[in-house]
């Protein structure tokens, strides 16, 4: 879908906008969402970053996810221009440097690559960085970069975000939009009260840290269970990122013992290296990060290679088809 299709149904009769969910979970499924909902979303971003008649949107993105459909919505509340173009792992290729846009949106991948440019953009005020996490290396790329980034906490049901932080060095904490209200649930999850009354329960492990901000801490049901202790790989992840500069996933592998044993999992695909090479300098890195992090029982046991990772429709980990992989062996 391409922005003259979508704004061709955003301007049609119907009261509700066919949307599908990013796959993150399993398959990607479809939902409704009513315009005045997407609206009501879209005046709350375009109050925070300032969008206004005179204001440029770019989006790198594709039209059938919600991201790009909501810059359209934002354009279109606040009656200014929305630019897009086709999605690419090498975009703003037509933008010139020094070219206006004020609010830019991108994913990850994309940004790493604006990084690598030899020149900045100095024309982009803002950026929208959603579709999944920030690896740990590029965040501190973008804090340094002088750019004005911001991740993005959402998913289709809430007509994108509902909180954003600023991109810096330290993880500092989701706040959420105006009239959005968040909170856990008995289970660690994150609960969402937007401003008509709805509530949202997630999937998110949450930490609420304040006043309506709060950490995402990984997804409950990527826990692993080893020796009766809860292990979270997305916040281990966090702690690793900053001394591992090599692709990985944290997962597990079944343990007559433990039940579960957490293991680092390692993309052999990735520059022709034998397996053993592979295994034996991460092996060495890892027992490295364990005195220096002081992991204690919830460091990974063990190092596993495999060709590729398996992946969702929108290019994230697979980290369910990933667990399911590793206990087939």
């Amino acid at each position: 879908m391409n922005q003259e299709e979508f704004e061709h149904i955003w301007h049609d009769e119907s009261e509700y906008v066919e949307c599908f969910t990013s796959g993150s979970t399993g398959k990607p499924k479809e939902i409704r969402l009513s315009k005045e909902f997407m609206r009501e979303s879209a005046k709350r971003t375009n109050k925070f970053f300032e969008i206004s008649r005179e204001s440029r949107l770019h989006t790198c993105l594709d039209f059938i996810y919600i991201a790009s459909k909501m810059m359209a919505v934002r354009a279109d509340v606040a009656s200014c221009k929305l630019t897009s173009e086709i999605p690419s792992s090498r975009p703003l290729g037509g933008v010139a440097k020094d070219e206006k846009i004020d609010l830019l949106s991108v994913v990850p991948a994309q940004m790493e690559w604006i990084l690598d440019a030899s020149d900045k953009w100095s024309g982009i005020k803002h950026i929208l960085i959603g579709g999944s996490a920030i690896p740990p290396m590029l965040r501190r790329r973008i804090a340094l970069s002088g750019y004005d980034a911001w991740e993005t906490y959402g998913m289709t049901e809430t007509a994108s975000h509902i909180a954003l932080r600023k991109v810096d060095e330290e993880d500092a904490p989701f706040a959420t939009l105006e009239g959005i209200s968040v909170e856990v649930n008995s289970e660690g999850c994150l609960r969402i009260t937007l401003p008509n009354g709805e509530t949202l329960v997630t999937n998110d492990l949450a930490e609420i840290v304040g006043e309506n901000s709060f950490h995402i801490l990984g997804r409950a049901d990527n826990c692993v269970i080893s020796g009766g202790i809860k292990i979270i790989p997305e916040e281990l992840e966090r702690r690793l990122g900053a001394f591992v500069a090599f692709d990985y996933c944290l997962s597990s592998v079944p343990d007559k013992k433990w039940g579960e044993k957490l293991v680092m999992v390692v993309e052999s695909a990735k520059g022709n290296i034998p397996e053993d090479l592979i295994k034996e300098a991460v092996g060495v890195r890892l027992r490295q990060y364990r005195k220096i992090l002081d992991l204690g029982v919830k460091a990974p046991k063990d190092v596993v290679c495999i060709s590729e990772f398996p992946r969702t429709s929108n290019g994230k980990i697979d980290r369910k088809g990933l667990k399911k992989l590793l206990h087939s062996f």
